[in-house]
């Protein structure tokens, strides 16, 4: 939410509660994912976030400059937020500032991402993880512990088509076996980044949603589906995915789902 010039709150807001009132009806959890691109936004988005989600609804604030991320930080610390916060994200660009910022305000989750410059394959994802590919003292997953964050989940990276975009989901299980953390990722990335998909207009934003259902296919656990007006396709999406593995994982391996979840909700 709020990836492209000024804060649209109105809009945002009826955008917000579509996206839960689709979570609601499918049984899929939604946690929104507010991009904060200036410092002057700050307080105007975290205050949104403060009165428009339901209490105690966690939350994601995505933001790139550290400068930005720091002061976020900060409002959020003052507003008693970060207990409810997904810092989106850690990664190979943290600088030490950020990291002081971070054990001085801990957010309760942080996304950590696995994007290896020096090798795109799912290996070179665990080679940063581990040990950041050489690039800075310590490996990400090591730099996120040490500022104290306690729930981390791992964004495996996914990049532009001939970047090894594919290595983003087989990297999923990789992680997933190696760690037993959360895992998974932007796979929308690689279609907004398909040049050739403007010849097929108006096919762009169906193949954008479904793309998504390569993460749960994998294994993933969550996706950053894009921006907030395709979770009237992503949903859905997400949950007819999410019956047929039901489906199959209990009549193979006896796993039944929750009462939450898709198949509940719509065959009982």
């Amino acid at each position: 939410m709020f990836f492209k010039g000024e804060p649209k709150l109105d809009e945002g807001k009826k955008h917000l509660e579509k996206m839960l009132m689709l979570s609601r009806l499918t049984g899929n959890p939604a946690i929104p994912d507010f991009f904060i691109r200036k410092e002057s936004y700050i307080e105007k988005i975290v205050d949104f976030i403060e009165s428009t989600l339901p209490k105690k609804h966690p939350f994601s604030i995505d933001i790139t400059a550290p400068s930005i991320k720091i002061k976020t930080l900060e409002y959020l610390h003052r507003r008693k937020l970060l207990s409810r916060t997904i810092y989106n994200s850690i990664h190979i660009g943290v600088t030490e500032e950020e990291r002081k910022a971070l054990k001085k305000y801990t957010p309760a989750a942080g996304i950590v991402v696995a994007f290896n410059p020096k090798d795109k394959s799912p290996d070179g994802k665990i080679e940063v993880l581990e040990n950041s590919a050489h690039l800075l003292d310590k490996g990400l997953l090591a730099i996120a512990d040490e500022v104290g964050i306690k729930k981390v989940l791992v964004d495996t990276a996914a990049l532009a088509p001939g970047e090894n975009s594919g290595a983003s989901v087989a990297a999923i299980p990789v992680i997933k076996e190696e760690y037993g953390l959360p895992a998974g990722c932007a796979i929308h990335n690689v279609v907004e980044k398909s040049a050739w998909l403007k010849k097929f207009d108006s096919a762009a934003k169906v193949v954008d949603a479904s793309s998504n259902i390569n993460i749960p296919l994998f294994g993933g656990d969550y996706a950053i589906f894009g921006p907030v007006e395709n979770a009237e396709y992503v949903f859905p999406i997400i949950a007819w995915e999410d019956i047929l593995i039901s489906e199959y994982t209990e009549n193979y391996f006896g796993t039944r789902p929750r009462g939450n979840h898709p198949r509940r909700k719509f065959f009982k």
